[in-house]
């Protein structure tokens, strides 16, 4: 039904009225554009100041690493797994309860 009322004003404008129409219609586009391209600015400029903080902040990381003393490796002895306290018994054998 709206589609109709919609032809209905289209077909029922003056090409003067649709003309007006299309005129408003672009200034109100320009004035879109002139807002999306400062917005555009502004989330370029705000990714630009994270990027170099990333920067920033692996080159603190970098220097922190570099002048931090070096730690000794020392030669770790394999672990050996944990010996359970009946390991000497040989495994019982198990039997099932009768009814």
């Amino acid at each position: 039904m709206s589609e109709e009322t919609n032809q209905e004003t289209v077909e029922n404008l003056t090409p003067e009225q649709l003309e007006q129409r299309r005129t408003n219609l672009v200034k109100y586009y320009e004035k879109q554009v002139y807002v999306l391209k400062a917005q555009l600015a502004y989330e370029t400029m705000l990714a630009d100041i994270e990027e170099q903080r990333v920067k920033r902040m692996t080159m603190i990381m970098r220097q922190a690493q570099m002048s931090a003393p070096q730690e000794e490796e020392e030669e770790e002895e394999p672990i050996a797994p944990p010996v359970p306290a009946n390991a000497e018994e040989p495994a019982k054998e198990r039997k099932l309860k009768k009814a």
